[in-house]
């Protein structure tokens, strides 16, 4: 176990240090995790003084699942309102994830006779893994999701030789539940598998099974109204692919280009096209660009310059499956299962390919890569070509993970410190000395929710923010703030501005005649805010 051990270290390592200012700034769901918890553990209530929510914190109208916003409070209640207390319990559920995947797989796979050095090997390849360390290092709720599928598909497993877990092994399902958004749809499909998978066992311990599962629904009834609450599906509503209006546009449009013939509105039938566009939101998640190369395209879960994986693990990835379906069928087949059946809800999303909604689909890559690698070395007799072949694989890993992190810690938060919203921080922080100099402080909010900014880095007390905010929820469902105390927040310019009010606009909205006090620039030197008076 001492190997096991170093694992887990290098992995912590890996996704703790520094991690209060790479990524470079909290992200809006950060900041309103953060101060939501806050919030929690000063007065038992969430931003909108909802007592302790069970089914969800209304935040910015994005109705944000309660238990990463719930295990935020300890390390607040430790360490303070910061970017630190924020990120460790992902931080921390990243480096369980490293540790579950080795008794994952020694429980998949406990009759090789190569299991140790396979689940070690796959509990290594991701704590390496660009695409887990990313997300690991931010206050991502997928990113604990993911830590509680992996627990909850081994406690089921092990339920085999162990009937007493029976009674819980669905619970971090349930957790799941009140998680993330994507990962709800997987649990359904994940716990149908299982039955399938280990079928002899639950049919010999019935009882125990049902009991189980009747705990499990116990647990899911507080969040159950909410599950099936207009409220829940306003995220749905906003992102999916069957609420794009172009779709329809372009069915209508052949369908008149062939003179409303029965043929063309066959062909050209909206619901035949919304079926080829979830097609192609699938397939996305399969571009090798997006794996290999280049990774998401959004900076928040990808570098931009390094695939979700490394690219040496591109050939392991294909000779893992093979080679696992030709040896291993039964676990394969489950294993390629959890993987499709996680990317089937995210293929409904307009964005893809999403690396943070289709995370819950880890270990499974890892595993069949590592399969792959271990399969590879085996075909070889002779120890010294073994040898020759493991130094290679080394050399490349190597060579690809020390890429990986010169970019991130080099270069990443210089590029992309704007992705995070990067700005509002050193702002509300120049002005603290000299606010109370003026009336009124208006600010963009062209960056994106200005008002969580303020009242997590001034730390206003809840108490205080429920009096003073001016706010209403627009037709959509969304929170939109426009007064907080002294703050003002605006989306465009101020026209003339006034006596004994502080601004903080961007550089293109400042007006002429100003006074500024500060130019606040993003990490690659643009600026980004203009902070300013009248004289």
């Amino acid at each position: 176990m001492k190997k096991v051990f170093l694992i887990v270290l290098l992995a912590f390592f890996l996704r703790i240090v520094n991690v209060g200012n790479i990524p470079p700034s909290l992200s809006w769901d950060e900041v309103s995790i953060g101060y939501n918890a806050y919030s929690i553990l000063k007065t038992g209530r969430d931003e909108h003084q909802k007592f302790f929510p069970l089914d969800a914190f209304v935040a910015f109208g994005d109705y944000k699942p309660p238990l990463a916003i719930y295990l935020t409070v300890p390390t607040i209640a430790l360490f303070g309102l910061n970017e630190f207390s924020v990120r460790l319990p992902s931080v921390f559920a990243g480096v369980l994830a490293v540790l579950l995947t080795f008794f994952l797989v020694k429980e998949l796979f406990k009759k090789s006779p190569f299991v140790f050095y396979f689940s070690l090997l796959s509990s290594f390849l991701l704590a390496i893994s660009p695409w887990h360390i990313q997300l690991s290092r931010a206050g991502f709720e997928a990113n604990i999701a993911t830590t509680l599928i992996i627990f909850g598909v081994w406690l089921v497993l092990k339920a085999r030789e162990n009937r007493r877990l029976l009674f819980i092994c669905w619970v971090p399902f349930i957790a799941v539940m009140y998680t993330f958004n994507s990962a709800r749809y997987l649990v359904p499909f994940l716990g149908l598998a299982l039955l399938v998978y280990a079928k002899n066992t639950f049919l010999l311990h019935r009882k125990q099974l049902i009991t189980g599962v009747v705990v499990s629904f116990i647990l899911l009834l507080p969040i159950l109204p909410h599950l099936l609450s207009k409220e829940a599906r306003l995220r749905f509503t906003e992102v999916n692919i069957f609420s794009d209006l172009s779709v329809i546009q372009t069915s209508n449009d052949r369908i008149a280009y062939d003179n409303n013939s029965f043929i063309g509105k066959i062909f050209h039938n909206r619901r035949i096209a919304f079926v080829r566009s979830y097609l192609n939101h699938f397939f996305d998640h399969f571009e090798p660009g997006f794996l290999f190369i280049h990774g998401d395209g959004n900076p928040k879960f990808s570098i931009q310059d390094v695939g979700e994986f490394y690219l040496i693990e591109l050939p392991f990835l294909i000779l893992g499956i093979y080679w696992m379906f030709a040896k291993e069928k039964k676990n394969a087949t489950f294993l390629l299962f959890w993987l499709i059946a996680a990317i089937i809800p995210a293929a409904v999303a307009r964005e893809t390919p999403h690396a943070l909604r289709i995370e819950d689909s880890l270990p499974t890559w890892y595993v069949f890569i590592a399969f792959g690698i271990i399969g590879l070395v085996s075909k070889f007799r002779s120890i010294n070509k073994k040898k020759i072949i493991v130094i290679g694989i080394i050399v490349l890993y190597v060579i690809n993970f020390f890429y990986y992190l010169s970019n991130y810690y080099s270069h990443y938060a210089k590029e992309y410190s704007g992705e995070w919203q990067y700005g509002y921080r050193e702002a509300i922080r120049f002005i603290q000395p000299i606010k109370n100099q003026y009336n009124s402080i208006v600010m963009t909010e062209n960056i994106g929710r200005p008002y969580a900014y303020v009242l997590f880095y001034e730390q206003t007390d809840p108490r205080q923010s429920w009096k003073t905010v001016d706010a209403t929820f627009d037709a959509a469902g969304f929170y939109n703030v426009y007064r907080l105390g002294a703050y003002r927040f605006v989306r465009n310019g101020i026209g003339e501005p006034k006596s004994k009010t502080l601004y903080i606009l961007r550089p293109q909205d400042v007006p002429g005649g100003t006074r500024i006090l500060q130019i606040i620039k993003q990490l690659n030197g643009e600026p980004v805010l203009v902070i300013f008076d009248k004289p």
